[in-house]
């Protein structure tokens, strides 16, 4: 799958990052910017339109950005049928909650925001939270997805790399892809196409061309900091996503993504927005 490169939001944010000075933290202690190769500053306050969307999350529970005002959020885009790059997305998102929690910001919130809601629904975006043993909230869509569609022989193989389909479009999706600057698009599945790792196990049919990365927001609902990078994940991830990958191993001593975010830099990318947060 080609991952393409955030759009105009990263280009500005990235543009000023060094003009944006770390401010002293609280208890007399101080947390450093992350350096320009992880993402920027920015500070864009969440529309209304992003603000409101309407989400589930795995348990079944409504959720929506703008309930979580107060708090600082961790934001990246995810689907469950991702073969080279969300499940390192999440592996990264497991080990960042676990020094969240560590570091006892109770604060924070840890979400996986989903871009193929037409085939995550809350029984696949479950069983996806069961299958990584999740620890943090994945959120899908509510309400009606037009369902994906290629134009007739649009396959890799074919040739056709730049094909681009249809459908997979929900109102709530369109309102976070507009605010958040995100490339979501309906392209064809590599060929072979894998197997779902879902039973009943069929053969995938098209997949979808992302932007990666990661945003936090800070409880004034404020987008803080940007990161256009893939995942530099290092660690083990389910056997069964790896896969589905197409690995022979699920455990990755060095980083496929080698210059993408790491889990330090995601939680230095919090403190930092918590300790600049007026």
């Amino acid at each position: 799958m080609v991952r393409k490169v955030l759009r105009i939001q990263v280009a500005a944010a990235l543009a000023t990052a060094a003009l944006v000075a770390a401010a002293p933290a609280a208890f007399g202690t101080s947390v450093s910017q992350p350096p320009a190769s992880v993402g920027a500053a920015t500070t864009t306050a969440l529309s209304a339109a992003a603000a409101n969307a309407k989400f589930v999350d795995q348990n079944g529970t409504p959720e929506t950005l703008g309930a979580l005002k107060g708090k600082t959020v961790f934001v990246v885009p995810y689907l469950t049928l991702c073969g080279d790059t969300c499940p390192f997305t999440t592996g990264n998102l497991l080990q960042l909650q676990d020094l969240v929690k560590k570091d006892n910001l109770t604060n924070v919130e840890v979400i996986g925001l989903d871009v193929d809601p037409y085939r995550d629904t809350l029984t696949r975006v479950k069983a996806y939270a069961k299958l990584i043993d999740a620890n943090f909230e994945l959120w899908t869509e509510q309400g009606a997805t037009t369902k994906p569609s290629l134009p007739k022989g649009a396959t890799l193989s074919s040739g056709m790399n730049g094909t681009v389909g249809k459908g997979d479009l929900n109102a709530n999706l369109t309102a976070i892809e507009k605010f958040f600057g995100w490339t979501v698009q309906v392209v064809p599945q590599s060929s072979p196409p894998p197997a779902d790792w879902m039973a009943p196990y069929k053969k995938l049919t098209y997949d979808i061309n992302h932007s990666d990365g990661f945003w936090v927001i800070d409880p004034s609902q404020k987008v803080r900091f940007v990161s256009g990078t893939q995942p530099a994940f290092t660690g083990t991830l389910s056997k069964v996503l790896a896969t589905f990958m197409g690995y022979k191993s699920n455990i990755y001593k060095t980083a496929v993504y080698k210059k993408g975010w790491t889990p330090a830099e995601a939680l230095q990318a919090i403190q930092w927005v918590d300790s600049t947060d007026k």
